[in-house]
Parts: structure tokens; C-alpha cells; sequence
């Protein structure tokens, strides 16, 4: 890994995508350099050769804080499922976010890292949940259980996993997980010089 990234300038190579999120952590001893995004989330999914040496970036935050200003731009979210610590940059253009969490002491961590003024509540308890839910426009849904129950007709579904189709019918909008690796590829390519919108790429 670390032979390979130092020698992408003297290959002539405009730079390396990392998919895989054991490399993207094992990527950081590797780099010289890291970008803002990079060193909050700790990893890296692009690496771009420099004479100063390889320089570290994190894009996957600003593929979701794109995706968002397209589907739901000012909205007030909930986040449901695993806490991606990673993703947490990504959210800073809603207006609001709250969190569905096992446990509080994960759920106020995964808000800590949106500042205050975008900061919602979390939600434990399934009274708790309905409310929160109800009171937001974007469902951000991170993978494990979704219980339908707090889906609404007005929701936009922001489906980062796979869901079943019967979930489908219960909201009003549905971007499907495709469309966050649609985001993900445009921004990755950008800065190696291949500037292309989501739509270009078939998943």
C-alpha cells in the first residue's frame, strides 16, 4: 500500500480511489498530507500525488452533502441506524438533525460532531421515535432495523442501504443507494480532472 501510493507521481499516475474502508483507514500512514475531511474522519478514499508528497482526501461526506442539497436542501432529518462518525460532515447543510439510537450516550456522540445550531434531539424509546420522526422532513436511513411504523407520506426516504419495496408505498420521495455512489463517483473523479455529474454513471 505505502510503495504504491509513493509511487504514483513517478508513474505518472493522476491518483488513487480507495473503495475498501480497511485501506481508506490503512491509507492514512501512507500520506503526507491530509485534508480537513480526511483527518476528521480519520480515512481516506482518494489520494492524489504531490511534490510535496501524497496528499490525503475524504470525499464520501461531500457526495452525501451533495446528494442532500439536490433531495432535501435546509430540510430537518433523523438519522436511523449505525452511527457513521464518518459521514457526520455530510449533514451540515440541513437545518436540523436528530438521531435514532440504541442508547443515548451513541446517539449525543454522533451529534456531537454536527455543530450546535443543526443539533435535534435523540430518540431511544419507541414513543420517543414516533415524535422525532414525525417532526422531520428527511429520513436517513444507515442500515439495520427501520421500523415502518414511523415512515410518513410527507418523508423523504435517503436510503443509504437497501430497503424493501414496501417501504416504498409508505413515503413520499425515495432516493435509493445507488444514488449516493453516483454522488460519491462524481466527486472522487473531479479532482483528477474528469468532472462529470451523478447522472453519467450507470450503477
Amino acid at each position: 500500500m505505502e510503495a504504491a501510493i509513493a509511487g504514483m507521481q513517478a508513474l505518472n499516475m493522476a491518483g488513487a480511489i480507495l473503495e475498501d474502508p480497511g485501506l481508506q483507514i490503512l491509507a492514512l500512514d501512507a500520506v503526507n498530507n491530509l485534508e480537513a475531511e480526511a483527518q476528521a474522519a480519520r480515512r481516506v478514499d482518494l489520494v492524489l500525488p504531490e511534490n510535496t508528497g501524497p496528499r490525503g482526501f475524504y470525499l464520501e461526506p461531500i457526495a452525501l452533502s451533495n446528494l442532500l442539497r439536490r433531495h432535501a436542501f435546509g430540510d430537518r432529518a433523523v438519522w436511523i441506524g449505525p452511527a457513521r462518525a464518518e459521514l457526520a460532515q455530510g449533514l451540515r447543510g440541513l437545518s436540523k438533525v436528530s438521531v435514532l439510537s440504541r442508547n443515548y450516550p451513541e446517539g449525543e456522540g454522533f451529534l456531537s460532531l454536527i455543530p450546535t445550531p443543526q443539533r435535534g434531539v435523540v430518540g431511544v424509546a419507541d414513543v420517543q421515535s414516533e415524535v422525532v420522526a414525525r417532526q422531520a422532513d428527511v429520513v436517513i436511513y444507515a442500515g439495520g432495523t427501520l421500523p415502518v411504523n414511523l415512515l410518513q407520506p410527507y418523508h423523504t426516504l435517503v436510503a443509504l442501504k437497501p430497503v424493501s419495496s414496501e417501504v416504498l408505498r409508505l413515503v413520499g420521495d425515495f432516493v435509493a443507494p445507488e444514488e449516493l455512489l453516483r454522488f460519491h463517483l462524481a466527486t472522487l473523479l473531479e479532482p483528477l480532472g474528469c468532472p462529470l455529474p451523478p447522472e453519467a454513471f450507470t450503477i
